[in-house]
Parts: C-alpha cells; sequence; structure tokens
C-alpha cells in the first residue's frame, strides 16, 4: 500500500498501546541490516549512523489519526515494555472496556489504476451499488480543526551514556519465515546510546507525545 493508517477511536483509561513504526524497515530483517542491505533506504538513516534504526512511538488516542508509509515495519507491543522483558507469562485484562478497551480501525491505500491486493475486490461503481441509507450525524471533526503533532525527539536528559544503553531491546516479530524476512520470532536491537531502555521505557508509556528514538544494531 501506499500508505497505512489507524484511527483510534475509543481507548481505555489505561491502556497506552502505541503504535510503533519503523520508518524505512519494511521487516524484522531489515532492522537487523544496514540500510546500504536493505531494498528500502531511509534518508535519515543513511546519513547518520548506518548502524541506528529509527523508531517513531505514536500513543493511543481517542480521535488521533495516524498515517504512515505503507512499506513501514509497524507494531504494538503488549505488554507496553514487551520488548524489554526476558519472558511473559498471564494473560491481557480486556474488561472492563473502558478501562482496557482499545478499539481502533486499520484501512490501506493504494495507487489509483494498480491492481487491488490479493482476494481484495474492488469498490463497485456507484451506479452498481444498492441504496445506501445517508445520515445527518456528523461523526468527526472538519479537517481544518484537525492539529498536527510534532515528533519529539526523545533525548536523555545527561550526555552521559547510561550503563543500561547496552542492554537488550528485543522486536517481536508476527508471521512465518518468509514474511519475518529473518529466521527467528525476535529481533534483537539495542537501547539508544543516551538514556538506554529506561528512555525506550519512558517513550512506549507517553499518553500523548509522539516520540523518535534511535536504536542501535548490535
Amino acid at each position: 500500500p501506499t500508505y497505512g493508517h489507524v484511527l483510534y477511536l475509543k481507548v481505555g483509561t489505561d491502556v497506552k498501546g502505541p503504535t510503533c513504526v519503523f520508518p524505512g524497515r519494511s521487516s524484522g530483517g531489515d532492522l537487523l541490516r544496514g540500510m546500504d542491505d536493505s531494498e528500502e533506504k531511509c534518508s535519515d538513516d543513511a546519513q547518520n549512523n548506518v548502524k541506528e534504526v529509527k523508531l517513531v512511538t505514536v500513543p493511543a488516542v481517542d480521535g488521533r489519526l495516524l498515517r504512515f508509509d505503507g512499506r513501514d515495519l509497524h507494531a504494538v507491543p503488549r505488554p507496553t515494555d514487551l520488548w524489554m522483558l526476558p519472558f511473559v507469562k498471564g494473560s491481557a485484562e480486556y474488561e472492563p472496556e473502558e478501562v482496557w478497551g482499545r478499539s481502533v480501525i486499520l484501512f490501506n491505500v493504494w495507487p489509483a489504476g494498480e491492481e487491488p491486493p490479493l482476494d481484495v475486490p474492488l469498490d463497485r461503481n456507484e451506479k452498481d451499488s444498492p441504496k445506501i441509507q445517508t445520515t445527518e450525524t456528523t461523526f468527526c471533526n472538519s479537517f481544518n480543526n484537525w492539529n498536527e503533532v510534532k515528533i519529539t525527539q526523545k533525548a536523555s536528559p545527561s550526555s552521559t551514556s547510561d550503563p543500561q544503553s547496552n542492554q537488550s531491546v528485543k522486536v517481536w516479530l508476527l508471521g512465518n519465515e518468509r514474511r519475518r524476512d529473518h529466521s527467528l520470532r525476535t529481533a534483537p536491537l539495542l537501547a539508544p546510546v543516551d538514556g538506554g531502555r529506561e528512555i525506550v521505557r519512558e517513550a512506549l508509556a507517553e499518553k500523548s507525545q509522539v516520540t523518535e528514538l534511535r536504536l542501535r544494531q548490535q
């Protein structure tokens, strides 16, 4: 797809559920390769150290619309600090919904004139479609009232390298080996030089602020 979208409808009071996007990386294998070896190159990474992996965390907020390059790898770690846990046990909480619910609409768009995705039929022409009931109720704000959210680059309060910076950030991958482009179900990375895993935890736990981090390849 050209663009992927996440529309957050209703988010429970205790839900973090950030969407984590890896710009310029299309698979788990891409997380472990230098940008020169990846099919899709990210200009920001190319200008800096190719060992860095950009991560943008987008907290789930009622009414927020996230739009990103349709080729970018993305995930929602659950629990929020999943990537830094040695193991996970127990089951996730789902109820009550006002506390633990996370209702979203996911949709993609493709370039005009291209063939649709496999087994996904195109919408029928309006003249061939059955009559659709309409309503005068407006469920979203006018586009003129939308506010663009700025991305904050997370930095350690101190320029001194944190001892925790060499601790692992283990990104879990979905799908089979072909989809992951990696033999294992996790991609081992390192936390940022400044701030270590603590700064990653802070970004993942943000309630509203969109944050950019620089993870590192081992």
